[in-house]
């Protein structure tokens, strides 16, 4: 049960404190380690620094070392890559989390020098252990893009299977009778407008207003749901919580701090991605709280001021509350000031007395797809999709006739998204708000009573037994298309999907969901293989992908293992008031290739005297993806046209060749063939064949993590 942790932690090295003979304060060392690519500037992933060595200067068969500090003084992860490329590079990684700290970051090499910066020789005594330091500093800043070139040491595994599922074929605006676009205006005293405790983008988003959240970007009005190269990170940072084991929060409040409330309980969900405005001057807010200091006046009237103003719906939480993306602002006079009055922008904490509008997208079939007819794909599976430099952004597919000498032509080119694991792929996905996550119908998002009933299960666990229970109504006044998971002091309530999912052998994914926690209630989180029983020996005939963990609870039931599975993690709710934890997400790594499903088991806190429910929702599961960083695990589906079939049909082989670029648009020297695949329907085509175009892969061999030997 220990925790699993995206985020290496590497132990203090010493050698930002200690003195050193030879201090090498220039920016390449020409003399020393001879830096031949260093960026300035480090966003989000995994950054490539290149260096020679000095062969004249530096003891033969000695070693080299890293070190790199951040700005709040922690280490950072670098690793010494077994790599060195055929201008005799060598390659040192440097990893930026989203969690490290914005900055100037130190950069420390130490080696073993034979001549000081004069050129004198450094007796043998002093040459034996590492004597020359140089350090430079790296500005870090976690929520941008990598813009590191993309290199990968080890090939992706690759796998291609020809599969049929319902053609997706989105409607075309003109084709709808009528706007596809449905409007909700609110009578004046449905809203309030609420910002408190502002915090603006650059104290505590870490980055740009111009960069918009990865969420954000996915949920807009977009009819046509098109993939777009707009510059996006995920904003909402994890945070780590005392109540939370083993996972984080992921707080959109640090970045978007206004909320609308409803008391007419009036806010849907569909609102998710949509824009929220004043239509017109007779519709702005009359209320303003607090009143101004006597010292500052409006500029003009807040009518004209407040016309046309719109934000986007970022989050909904409930029917009474959703977020948006800016908050209302006015401009006012300050006579105080000397000379004349002065401009200054106040940002009103609460608003009220006005008609708000919103535009949204419903969730509506006849609005997202038009087709349900089945049609073949060839669905493309990456995974060990791990550069050692760079961040995979987009794949380019191109095939031709098995072993022929033609060109490629290009099939599909599409940016790398993570795998959604809960979906059922029979039918398109009608949720607008979550079209960007799959095509697939997305079988952890509640909306309708039937993906409750028909994808999932609720079950009663006591000491002596575990019986099936009535899976409970959809609920949005705790939180929005969410499901209660009902215990008390007898019994604890599970929640599980009725359908395992496929999961890859020694692959980091994430869980997450959105969760309200009545008072004193826990929620614990499983990964499973087995039939949820009180037997927990009940063989099963397929492959696992999770072992149980060892029973915690001996005094409650029996067995040297637990009933649920693989303990993830747990949010303990030890207030005596309901709790809203936005979004939660918990990392997890599988055992073993197989079958697994999540199980969700709610009960009071030590099993107390007491009744409660767990809310969850959008309950989601893919491979672990944090910003810069690849997704272990990719997948496409290509549609397959008339010239493959006709292709097929004569020769039943294809030739493919696969490239890779990052997000500059710069493409990687590695780029992947697949020559002469049988695809038939349904046939799995393993290929693990990466090659490079200008040359092939190569290793050092022997080299240590965080240091490698040099030699000349």
């Amino acid at each position: 049960m220990s925790f699993v942790s995206f985020y290496k932690k590497p132990q203090p090295r010493g050698y930002s404190t200690r003195d050193y003979l030879v201090e090498d304060t220039s920016p390449d060392s020409p003399n020393y380690f001879q830096i031949t690519e260093f960026s300035d500037t480090l966003g989000g992933g995994r950054y490539i620094m290149k260096l020679k060595g000095n062969g004249l200067n530096l003891r033969a068969n000695s070693d080299i070392d890293v070190e790199v500090i951040d700005a709040n003084g922690d280490n950072m992860f670098a690793e010494v890559n077994d790599y060195v490329d055929r201008f005799n590079d060598y390659y040192i990684t440097i990893e930026v989390y989203d969690i490290t700290a914005k900055g100037l970051a130190v950069i420390y090499l130490v080696g073993e020098a034979i001549v000081d910066l004069e050129g004198n020789p450094i007796p043998e005594s002093l040459s034996r252990d590492y004597n020359v330091r140089w350090s430079r500093a790296v500005n870090i800043v976690p929520m941008e893009r990598n813009t590191s070139k993309l290199v990968f040491n080890d090939p992706p595994l690759i796998d291609i299977v020809q599969v049929q599922t319902p053609e997706r074929e989105f409607t075309n605006a003109a084709a709808l009778s009528g706007s596809q676009f449905l409007q909700y205006t609110s009578s004046v005293n449905d809203f309030t407008i609420i910002t408190p405790n502002f915090k603006g983008y650059d104290l505590d988003f870490q980055s740009s207003e111009e960069i918009l959240d990865v969420n954000l970007q996915r949920i807009l009005l977009n009819p046509l749901q098109k993939p777009t190269t707009v510059n996006s990170v995920n904003s909402s940072l994890r945070q780590m919580s005392s109540e939370i084991q083993n996972g984080y929060r992921r707080d959109l409040s640090t970045r978007f701090n206004t909320t609308i409330k409803s008391a007419d309980r009036t806010i849907l969900k569909d609102f998710l991605g949509g824009t929220f405005q004043f239509f017109d001057s007779a519709s702005t807010p009359t209320k303003f709280e607090p009143t101004l200091p006597s010292n500052f006046s409006i500029s003009g009237s807040t009518s004209d001021q407040l016309t046309g103003f719109s934000a986007n719906v970022v989050e909904v939480m409930t029917d009474t509350e959703m977020r948006i993306s800016k908050p209302i602002e006015l401009v006012t006079l300050d006579s105080n000031n000397i000379g004349g009055g002065s401009n200054t922008i106040q940002k009103v904490r609460r608003t009220s007395n006005f008609i708000g509008s919103v535009a949204y997208l419903p969730s509506d079939q006849s609005f997202v797809t038009s087709s349900t007819i089945n049609m073949n794909y060839l669905e493309t599976t990456f995974a060990d999709l791990k550069p050692i430099g760079g961040d995979v952004y987009r794949i380019k597919t191109s095939y031709r006739k098995g072993t022929s000498t033609g060109d490629y032509k290009v099939i599909y080119d599409s940016l790398v998204q993570p795998v959604e694991y809960l979906t059922d792929a029979q039918f398109p996905n009608q949720t607008t708000y979550a079209k960007r996550d799959s095509d697939f119908r997305l079988i952890g998002h509640f909306t309708s009573q039937n993906i409750a009933n028909d994808y999932w299960s609720y079950l009663v666990e006591t000491p002596a037994s575990i019986f099936t229970g009535v899976v409970p109504n959809i609920n949005s006044s705790s939180l929005h298309e969410s499901v209660a998971i009902e215990c008390n002091h007898t019994h604890s309530g599970l929640f599980t999907t009725q359908f395992s999912q496929n999961y890859n052998v020694e692959q980091l994914y994430t869980l997450g969901l959105n969760l309200v926690l009545e008072a004193n209630m826990e929620l614990e989180v499983y990964m499973n293989s087995d039939p949820l029983s009180t037997n927990t020996q009940i063989p099963n005939a397929s492959p696992k992908g999770f072992l149980k963990d060892i029973n915690l609870e001996k005094d409650r039931y029996g067995g040297g293992f637990n009933r649920f599975g693989k303990f993830v993690g747990r949010v303990q709710n030890k207030r005596n008031i309901q709790k809203n934890y936005g979004r939660v997400e918990f990392d997890f790594r599988t055992d073993a290739e197989g079958l697994g499903s999540p199980v969700f088991r709610v009960k009071p806190i030590n099993f107390a005297n007491t009744t409660g429910n767990a809310f969850v929702s959008e309950v989601s599961i893919k491979p672990l993806a944090i910003n810069g960083f690849s997704p272990n695990l990719v997948q496409f589906q290509i549609p397959m046209n008339t010239e493959i079939d006709d292709i097929l049909a004569v020769s039943q082989s294809l030739d493919f060749k696969i490239e890779y670029f990052n997000y500059t648009g710069e493409q990687s020297e590695y780029v992947t063939f697949l020559n002469d695949l049988q695809v038939n329907l349904k046939t799995e085509i393993p290929s693990n064949t990466c090659q490079a175009n200008i040359f092939n892969f190569q290793g050092f061999v022997g080299l240590q993590s965080g240091s490698f030997p040099f030699s000349i």
